[in-house]
């Protein structure tokens, strides 16, 4: 990046600060569609490789720095935009439509997206830089197993990693890989605010089991109805609860909460049943 290095006996290891290289930066940019009608916050923008053709493509720029002396080095070298000093954790995010940048770092990585994923007002959308592991994680498929938490998100989130990093692309080099991650809030939501603590009921419970979904899953669907479901949505209840996609899970939820009192109902029947063979194989 351009400007002076800062002196090493300045710096605050505990940030997790890996700047971005400017060439990398504006590759990265160059995959998002932020406009001159937008609103976007930076979360740490450090030396400014991300701030300066930010500042370019949008329309109102606010950058949160924790960091008193990158901080004052950033209003000086880029001009119009707005530097908050503080701990992007105790930022309060805007009230109208905004959009979320950041290279950010990776001991906090998991509260800042829980921070912005939770928020009352979420952004439209965030460009992340993340370690490569929180990204495969958040995303769940096709980069590997769902978890509880990629299932929550998905409902109202959409997830995709746009682009891959390598340690040479930072200053200094990190430890680890890292991806540039795309999170768009979803303008038609598939699990409604208020179906969204039942949706995870159904997920915790899925997931009460590892190694077998279906076992996890009795407190919500009788036999027979797991047995139907898993043939429909193509999956085996013996299946870990990750291996089911996300629209796997989705169908099994909307099967559980069309009819409340089908799972007993079927339960009954499945019991009759039983009762009846039990009687002809007497006779």
């Amino acid at each position: 990046m351009s400007g002076r290095r800062r002196p090493a006996r300045n710096r605050r290891p505990e940030l997790s600060q890996h700047f971005l290289r400017e060439a990398t930066a504006g590759r990265l940019l160059q995959a998002t569609s932020i406009s001159r009608s937008d609103l976007v916050v930076e979360i740490g923008p450090g030396r400014g490789a991300l701030t300066r053709p930010l500042r370019r493509r949008s329309g109102r720029l606010i950058a949160v720095e924790l960091d008193h002396y990158l901080a004052d080095k950033l209003r000086s070298s880029v001009a119009g935009v707005e530097v908050v000093v503080a701990d992007f954790l105790d930022y309060q995010l805007p009230k109208g439509r905004y959009v979320v940048v950041g290279n950010i770092p990776f001991a906090r990585s998991t509260e800042i997206v829980r921070k912005l994923t939770r928020a009352r007002n979420p952004p439209l959308d965030c460009w992340l830089v993340v370690q490569k592991e929180l990204g495969h994680r958040l995303c769940g498929r096709p980069y590997e197993d769902e978890s509880l938490w990629s299932l929550r998100l998905k409902p109202h989130w959409h997830l995709e990693i746009v682009d891959r990093l390598g340690r040479a692309e930072f200053d200094p080099p990190p430890s680890v890989d890292s991806v540039w991650l795309h999170l768009r809030h979803r303008g038609r939501l598939l699990v409604t605010s208020g179906e969204l603590v039942r949706f995870v009921e159904l997920l915790e419970a899925g997931f009460s089991s590892p190694q077998a979904v279906g076992r996890g899953l009795r407190s919500h669907l009788s036999k027979v109805q797991l047995r139907r479901l898993a043939h429909e949505l193509r999956f085996d209840p013996a299946d870990r609860p990750g291996a089911l996609s996300f629209a796997q899970w989705l169908g099994v939820f909307r099967f559980a909460s069309r009819d409340p009192g089908a799972t007993e109902r079927s339960e009954r029947s499945e019991c009759s049943k039983r009762s009846r063979r039990a009687r002809r194989n007497k006779r």
